[in-house]
This record gives C-alpha cells, sequence and structure tokens, in this order.
C-alpha cells in the first residue's frame, strides 16, 4: 500500500522548567553576566526599571530561567550595585604630586558614574541590602591616607572624599547625562549660564553681563569637568596652607 500519509511534525524537545529552549541559540548564562546586564539597565534607566521580565528579555530567555541562577530581584539589584561599586579603580597616590593624584581621582570616579549614571542613584529607587564586599573598605582608607599624608586633618580629609563623591555624580547628573544625550537642536545648557533663546523670551529682563558671557569661548562637557577640578585643587592648596600657618604661627 502507498504510504500516502502526512509526515508528522517532530516533538518538540522538552526542557526543564523554566530553562531555556535546548534548541535554540542560547548560551548558558552566569551570575557575572546577570550582574553586568543589570548593571546595564540600572545605570540607563534606574533600579525600577531592572525586573525580572526585562532582564529576561535582554537575554531572550523566559523569567524562570534566570531562577536558577539568581534567588530573587533582590539578588539581581544587589549583584549590578556590587559591580558598580567595584568599577571604581585603586589609585596608586603620590604625595609628591598631590594634584595629579586628586585628579586622577576625579576622573576616574567621572569615568563609573557616566558609563553607569542611573547606577549611583541606588538610594533613590530601592532600600538596598548590600554586601559590596572590602573593596570600598580598600578604596576609601586609601584616598583617607592619601589626603592626610600630603597635610591635611582627617575632618578636612572626609570632607574631600563626600566632596569628591558629591562634585562628580552632581556633575555627571546634571552635565554629562544631559551632553551625552542632546540633540544638535537642544538649546545650550553646557557652556551657557542661559542658553539664547531664553535671553530673548524675556527681553523686559536686563541681562547684559550673561548675555556678554555667551561671546567667551564654547566649552564642551570635558572643559566644564576641568573646571570643578581646578576648583578643588584651589580648596585643597588653600587648606594645607592654612594647615602649615597654625603649625607655624611665628612665621
Amino acid at each position: 500500500m502507498a504510504e500516502n500519509k502526512e509526515k508528522s511534525s517532530p516533538e518538540p524537545i522538552k526542557r526543564g522548567r523554566g530553562r531555556p529552549r535546548k534548541d535554540s541559540e542560547f548560551q548558558t548564562l552566569s551570575k557575572d553576566q546577570i550582574a553586568q546586564k543589570a548593571l546595564e539597565i540600572a545605570g540607563a534607566e534606574g533600579y525600577d526599571a531592572l525586573t525580572m521580565h526585562r532582564l529576561a528579555t535582554e537575554f531572550n530567555v523566559t523569567p524562570r530561567a534566570l531562577y536558577n541562577y539568581v534567588a530573587d530581584r533582590q539578588e539581581v539589584i544587589n549583584l549590578a550595585v556590587s559591580r558598580f561599586i567595584s568599577i571604581n579603580p585603586l589609585i596608586e597616590f603620590d604625595c609628591n604630586d598631590w594634584k595629579r593624584g586628586v585628579t586622577e581621582a576625579y576622573n576616574a570616579t567621572r569615568k563609573a558614574y557616566r558609563a553607569y549614571p542611573r547606577a549611583s542613584q541606588m538610594a533613590l529607587d530601592e532600600k538596598l541590602k548590600v554586601e559590596p564586599g572590602p573593596f570600598r573598605n580598600e578604596l576609601m582608607e586609601r584616598i583617607l591616607a592619601f589626603y592626610v599624608d600630603i597635610g591635611l586633618t582627617l575632618k578636612q580629609a572626609v570632607a574631600l572624599v563626600r566632596a569628591l563623591e558629591r562634585d562628580v555624580l552632581g556633575f555627571v547628573m546634571h552635565v554629562d547625562y544631559y551632553y551625552d544625550r542632546r540633540s544638535k537642536d537642544s538649546p545650550d545648557y553646557v557652556s551657557s549660564l542661559v542658553p539664547v533663546q531664553l535671553l530673548d523670551a524675556y527681553p523686559e529682563v536686563p541681562t547684559p553681563l550673561t548675555r556678554q558671557s555667551l561671546e567667551l569661548p564654547q566649552q564642551d562637557s570635558d572643559d566644564l569637568f576641568e573646571e570643578v577640578i581646578e576648583l578643588r585643587l584651589l580648596a585643597i592648596a588653600q587648606m594645607l596652607e592654612l594647615n602649615r600657618a597654625a603649625e607655624n604661627p611665628e612665621q
């Protein structure tokens, strides 16, 4: 008898609950991959955007598949925060060239924050219980020791560590974040104190100095950050001078 029966379609490959399809092009995940992707999401959009569904979509797997590697969303968030903390480099400070050390610390911190600007705002998005490991302890001790060794008091050193984080985070969120995402037609909020469009919108307000400032050379975000560093270097130099004067009041 002629075989004219329709060929039945092959049975789908069976897979474990919540696991990726074995007949797909999926590559096995790792916690390291999950941590990096979680940091990228949180860094660009904030921790509210870091959901299990969103993370699974990025890896082309089901949300259940992620639970083969992490316990829950809280662990994913902790992995992202720990990853973010670990990207700050340990700088080898030279007390004989303290200005270079401060400049390197500012530039390195800016590089990390600029790459993942929203990741530094975990206190605003989530109530986190993070165990970042010993890295931040070592980082803080190293920079405090540097400031004390160049002649600052411990109180001044603590204030400058806090100032570094405020200076850089504020700059990244208020300047870099806008500068990196602006369109060509956007008003110049970077190098101009007030864009010319806003000055023209209110001609009844006299602004001769503000308009004159528009004639100064244009600056990009790197130029503006150099100003931030320069102002901080001047403040440190003044602190050191006052400390030396206090130690030698007769001179």
